[in-house]
């Protein structure tokens, strides 16, 4: 099994050493690991990210750890990068610099609103309505037009604080999947959802059979952010996955694709 989203001290909200979530990987039986970690360029969001200048350390550093750990783990280079319009052109021109195993997107600010918040989303606030679901697709269908992704990262998170979006959302996130498969992008399987108010892996469970009748390849990501996290409810993803009809997960290496079986 493998875990395609790991993060790290540089996002200022992870906790651990990279060798740490190594070690944790190994113990779980992992046989690949993959550094995943916060690339954001919005000024409302860059306090939770590495910065620009702070790339080539990072990829010098994961590098440097899977030649030390090579034979026992494959450890890869990867970033999730937050999308928003404003900044994709320079996200973009970074990523050409430097040669990851692959590229994560995500989207976590709708109308410079952080909606992974949990202070934004406080007991009280009120529910989202269907222009702000609209929006989020609006910025998902936004982010699959640059060609820097290999995976898209937590599809549905707006589901994150146990609010069920409405039925044309799914209708609409239908069209979204279609896109991906146009473009050849695999659909992150992220177990953290199962902590959260969600309580179900991102994305729903309808979705990810629907991945599974479009031929949308898929990778699992357990979004850790401390080493006793890395590998956090596969199991339970694997057995999601199988029961969907998934024999294989996707894995990266320089931004190529290959099945592993599961």
């Amino acid at each position: 099994m493998i875990d395609y989203h790991v993060h790290t001290r540089l996002c200022n909200h992870a906790h651990g050493t990279m060798a740490q979530y190594i070690e944790c990987a190994i113990e779980k039986g992992l046989s690949e690991i993959c550094f995943l970690d916060h690339l954001t360029l919005n000024e409302k969001g860059c306090d939770l990210s590495m910065g620009i200048d702070d790339v080539p350390l990072y990829l010098y550093a994961v590098r440097r750890l899977g030649e030390t750990y090579q034979g026992r783990i494959s450890v890869k280079a990867g970033l999730e990068v937050d999308f928003t319009p404003a900044h994709a052109e320079t996200a973009a021109r970074v990523l050409e610099q430097f040669s990851f195993d692959v590229i994560g997107g995500s989207v976590h600010f709708v109308e410079e609103a952080n909606i992974v918040s949990s202070k934004r989303n406080a007991a009280g606030a009120p529910p989202p309505d269907a222009a702000f679901y609209d929006h989020y697709l609006d910025l998902l269908d936004m982010m699959l037009d640059y060609s820097c992704f290999d995976v898209i990262c937590h599809l549905d998170v707006v589901r994150k604080f146990g609010l069920q979006p409405p039925v044309e959302f799914f209708d609409k996130m239908d069209e979204i999947l279609t896109k991906i498969k146009y473009k050849g992008i695999a659909v992150e399987i992220n177990s953290r959802g199962l902590s959260h108010p969600a309580g179900t892996v991102y994305p729903d469970t309808a979705i990810i059979k629907r991945c599974f009748e479009k031929n949308i390849p898929v990778t699992f990501g357990s979004d850790a952010h401390r080493p006793e996290e890395v590998g956090r409810y596969f199991k339970e993803t694997v057995s999601l996955l199988k029961s969907a009809g998934f024999q294989n997960i996707t894995g990266f290496s320089r931004r190529s694709r290959y099945e592993i079986p599961i």
